[in-house]
């Protein structure tokens, strides 16, 4: 499986609050994707499909708030079905 992350042109860092369900975003080099669970959008860590949380805080403390700082990136992830 291959994963190719691209920046955004001339794209700064926004809000996570400011991001839509689907959007694909770096936070402290990790992958993230805001996903909707019943109703509630979250920040979802793209590799483990876990909630993402604080890296100090990680894995037993609060999720990222609205107010953190993110660099939203384009991700395209390619795979090969073995057998």
């Amino acid at each position: 499986m291959a994963i190719k992350i691209s920046r955004e042109k001339n794209e700064r860092g926004v809000t996570l609050g400011s991001l839509k369900v689907g959007d694909t975003f770096l936070y402290d080099n990790r992958i993230g994707v805001i996903a909707a669970r019943n109703g509630h959008e979250y920040p979802m860590d793209f590799t483990t499909c876990c909630e993402m949380h604080r890296r100090a805080e990680y894995p037993y403390g609060p999720s990222l708030g609205p107010d953190a700082i993110v660099l939203p990136v384009s991700v395209e992830m390619t795979y090969k079905v073995v057998g």
